[in-house]
């Protein structure tokens, strides 16, 4: 598929078009000038600095599986590495495929989140069955149809915003529901707070690079190799991905305190990389003996 002329094609002004993976056929070409630093990726800053967001989501998810809780939250971070993983192949080759890889997964990692968080009631069985999966399952079908007919950047991030607003407002309004004073209260506050702050910050500074592209560009020129430090997009990529993972860290511990009890789990909000273990062996064994562990 044809570049689309649309929303971000201003972007491109005069860079290079086509490189070692073919002929660029995404929809967007962002500020970072292509091919500087080697022939064999597009946007070199771009596409590294995909790379924490990938292992912290692998970081995540085995430390859902060394702590022994549900499975079913594993999924939150292998999301966050799968979106890394496809911003990297995007980056790199500036392929309409990879963009796809990029976007897609954003929409479906934010619908599973959404999903998660209507399952509020206590204990960990499916609160509506089989309806609730489906409806998610029904909802991502449509965006990805939809989006590869209209492949508009911005239609996708007005999809992506409305279901992560949306998912973020109804878990603050659960999270202040939680017992007064209680420690984990406190905890899932803080580390929220933290993780929608990096993540707006992030925003910020990704929309500053679209929009004064042309100016950034000539202050890296006049930098030289220190021009690196003010790829905008490339802060994009570090702070959403560091501001999603303490996101869903915090998420996780809040379902737990509705699903299971709000002295069962806890984790350290001082450590940088926050995980949820349970308090003691014994609600472990609790939780797994009575089926609770997927």
């Amino acid at each position: 598929m044809g570049a689309f002329e649309g929303a971000f094609d201003t972007l491109r002004g005069d860079q290079i078009s086509s490189g070692f993976w073919g002929e660029h056929t995404s929809t967007i070409d962002w500020c970072e000038n292509n091919y500087v630093h080697t022939p064999y990726i597009a946007e070199t800053i771009n596409t590294l600095t995909n790379l924490p967001s990938i292992l912290l989501g692998f970081y995540g998810f085995f430390s859902i599986l060394k702590n022994n809780l549900p499975i079913r939250f594993s999924f939150c971070y292998l999301g966050l590495s799968l979106i890394g993983i496809g911003s990297f192949g995007f980056h790199m080759s500036l392929k309409w495929e990879w963009q796809l890889m990029d976007e897609l997964p954003m929409i479906y990692v934010v619908s599973y989140a959404a999903f998660l968080i209507l399952e509020t009631s206590p204990g960990l069985k499916f609160r509506y069955g089989i309806l609730g999966p489906l409806i998610m399952i029904i909802w991502d079908i449509f965006v990805t149809i939809s989006y590869i007919y209209l492949p508009n950047p911005v239609y996708h991030q007005i999809a992506f915003a409305l279901i992560l607003i949306t998912t973020t407002t109804k878990t603050a309004y659960l999270a202040f529901k939680l017992p007064k004073n209680h420690p984990s209260k406190f905890k899932i506050g803080k580390t929220m707070s933290k993780g929608i702050i990096t993540f707006a910050i992030g925003f910020g500074i990704w929309n500053i690079d679209n929009i004064f592209c042309k100016q950034l560009r000539i202050i890296r020129e006049y930098l030289g190799p220190l021009g690196v430090f003010i790829e905008g997009h490339a802060y994009w990529h570090l702070m959403t991905g560091y501001g999603s993972f303490l996101i869903f860290t915090a998420s996780i511990l809040l379902h737990l305190c509705i699903k299971v009890s709000p002295d069962a789990y806890t984790f350290n909000e001082k450590a940088f990389f926050p995980i949820v273990y349970p308090v003691n062996p014994i609600e472990r064994k609790k939780v797994k003996s009575n089926g609770h562990s997927k």
